[in-house]
């Protein structure tokens, strides 16, 4: 029984400690991992908008006015870990893309933002070029 109660415990808190900022952002594969999936879901249902991030390819985006892509691994150590790192909630929101916004970017599902003050339908179409021009 102690073995039993001992595993459970154990499964159910691996979760817990897979959303720490140290399991994320390990590679800069722009499909999420399981871990950063769960951590970007945990911030938009803050945010209170509905996105499910799993299986998402991700663009990640900086900069007063959004004009600068970040890779994956930079967006965690310097958006999300300094802030986190002090019990903190750093400054992320999202923008899904449409289908047709998709199919240009080269596949990517939505961006994210991170401490963006100013983020216009320009810049918008300015990030997905970016991408564009990465595919290639």
């Amino acid at each position: 029984m102690k073995k039993i109660l001992l595993m459970t415990i154990s499964f159910l808190t691996t979760d817990l400690f897979g959303q720490t900022p140290e399991s994320l952002g390990f590679d800069n594969n722009p499909v999420l991992s399981k871990q950063e999936s769960v951590f970007l879901n945990s911030l938009s249902k803050d945010q209170h908008k509905i996105f499910d991030f799993t299986n998402k390819k991700i663009a990640f985006v900086t900069g007063n006015t959004g004009n600068e892509l970040l890779t994956k691994t930079d967006f965690f150590r310097i958006c999300v870990k300094p802030y986190t790192d002090k019990g903190s909630q750093p400054q992320v929101s999202f923008i899904s893309l449409t289908k047709e916004e998709q199919e240009k970017s080269g596949g990517y599902d939505a961006l994210v933002l991170a401490w963006v003050k100013l983020f216009t339908a320009k810049q918008k179409r300015n990030i997905i070029e970016k991408l564009e021009t990465e595919k290639k």
